[in-house]
């Protein structure tokens, strides 16, 4: 099942995202620090990993706060709602995000 915010047009080369131009103007949840609060934009991911995050909350325009950090670029501890997540920075560097007042 696709929605149609998980598609990965560009918006420079009106086609599929090679990942270069994008990249420049995105933040990934991965480079935000604890306290913040940021508006899921878009997933970069695919498959199943996809599908998981969906599943756990984390969709476009969902308000997420990043509470803590693991030290040594280990997880990343985010709060969505009333619900506790804990992802990867792997998996933190395939969503794109802004940032927006708590």
């Amino acid at each position: 099942m696709k929605f149609w915010w998980t598609k990965k047009n560009c918006t420079h080369t009106h086609g599929k995202c090679g990942g270069g131009c994008c990249q420049k103007e995105s933040q990934s949840l991965n480079d935000i620090s604890p306290g913040k609060c940021v508006c899921i934009r878009r997933h970069h991911s695919c498959g199943a990993a996809r599908q998981r995050l969906l599943d756990l909350g984390i969709i476009p325009f969902a308000k997420v706060n990043v509470v803590n950090r693991a030290p040594l670029g280990g997880s990343i501890h985010l709060r969505i709602g009333d619900s506790n997540l804990v992802l990867s920075q792997s998996e933190a560097e395939q969503i794109e995000v802004e940032a927006v007042s708590c």
